[in-house]
């Protein structure tokens, strides 16, 4: 029986599952696969530990073809590295930091969108839409030092590590410091920022930092309200989704745009803006926010805060369009004053027209005809 080495990439101290294990890898193997694997990272932990393929096929009540069978599936996973002597047999193992099987540098449109099935509002949460003009400072190594050994920054730094999947990079530690010295979070509440960004599928750290940031502003400053709150657009989001019968695609960073507006600057509540969004569908025939975003923005201007007063602009609409036809049909019975028509004037009329007295005229000529006859 060959005795493997087995070691990780990752911190011993405690026996963690990412997120990304569960989100990822953990549907697409069997049962037995993950009883393995999960066994690996229990006595990763224990560099002295006696383990060996037959050892683990006999706390599992399996053979080892099948214990192999299943190393070679999580070397084929990219989460395991196995090494084999001369002979073909296994004598190291080294678990690989867990990472989503995809690239974790997507677009800026795959970050700004939200799903359908599972509404991400995060981009909803950003309030800072210029977070590139936000410097972080580059802090001395001393206050991280600091930081680290009287603060109980290395375990923050741990917990993140093992959100990410990956060793923090010395900007990313800078990054985290800003976060708690400089916008006054707590260290429970960055854990809680990392958890929910990254389960989301967020992990890049300018992302992280503009929710942050967004967060801030709103005046979070405990898990609880961020829960709140992000519980609160999660709602919203959603029922903008099925007001506009939305499917099988994501908000654009437009359209959260204009559910930002919404709700924070005209400050409408959910009722009103799905109303808002129903009108929309029945009018525009289409999702169309900028059609939305009139409606909202007239009630706005006509200082409507709930239903009751949508009402009272629809009856007060009603009654001016009643009384503006009563007016029409009136013009239109009213009988014409205009004068009749007349023909424009010609270059035959165009002059000064004479007047005759034809009974003069004719007494005339009868004179000149009977002075005629007497010659």
């Amino acid at each position: 029986m060959n005795r493997i080495q087995l070691h990780a990439d990752m911190p011993h101290t405690m026996t963690m599952i990412p997120n990304e294990f569960l989100d990822h890898y953990m549907a697409g193997a069997n049962g037995e696969f993950l009883k393995i694997y999960l066994y690996l990272l229990r006595w990763a932990g224990c560099p002295g530990a006696d383990i060996s393929t037959a050892s683990i096929a006999d706390f599992f009540n399996m053979t080892e073809s099948d214990i192999c069978r299943a190393l070679r599936f999580w070397e084929s996973e990219g989460l395991l590295r196995i090494a084999r002597n001369t002979d073909g047999e296994i004598n190291a193992i080294c678990l690989r930091p867990i990472t989503a099987p995809y690239d974790h540098e997507v677009s800026s449109h795959a970050d700004a969108t939200v799903s359908v099935d599972k509404p991400d509002t995060l981009s909803s949460e950003i309030l800072a839409q210029d977070t590139e003009a936000v410097q972080v400072p580059a802090y001395p190594i001393e206050d991280l030092q600091d930081f680290i050994e009287h603060q109980d920054g290395d375990q923050l730094f741990f917990i993140i590590q093992q959100y990410t999947g990956k060793p923090l990079s010395p900007t990313d530690m800078n990054t985290i410091f800003f976060f708690y010295r400089e916008l006054g979070m707590s260290q429970d509440l960055i854990e809680h920022l990392f958890e929910y960004c990254i389960s989301n599928g967020h992990r890049r750290m300018s992302y992280i930092q503009a929710v942050a940031i967004g967060w801030t502003e709103a005046g979070i400053h405990t898990v609880e309200a961020a829960k709140t709150y992000c519980a609160s657009f999660n709602q919203l989001n959603t029922a903008v989704i099925n007001a506009f019968g939305i499917k099988n695609r994501y908000l654009s960073e437009d359209e959260l745009t204009y559910v930002r507006r919404w709700s924070r600057e005209y400050h409408f509540s959910q009722d009103l803006i799905v109303e808002a969004c129903r009108r929309t569908i029945l009018t525009a025939h289409s999702a169309s926010f900028k059609y939305a975003n009139s409606i909202l923005e007239r009630w706005k201007n006509n200082q409507v805060q709930n239903m009751s007063d949508v009402r009272r602009l629809d009856d007060a609409f009603e009654k001016a369009k009643a009384l503006r036809s009563t007016k029409e049909k009136e013009q239109e019975a009213r009988p014409s004053k205009t004068p009749a028509s007349k023909k424009p004037a010609s270059r035959f009329h165009n002059f000064n027209q004479r007047t005759y007295d034809y009974g003069e005229m004719e007494v005339e000529f009868v004179k000149k005809l009977h002075a005629r006859t007497q010659q």
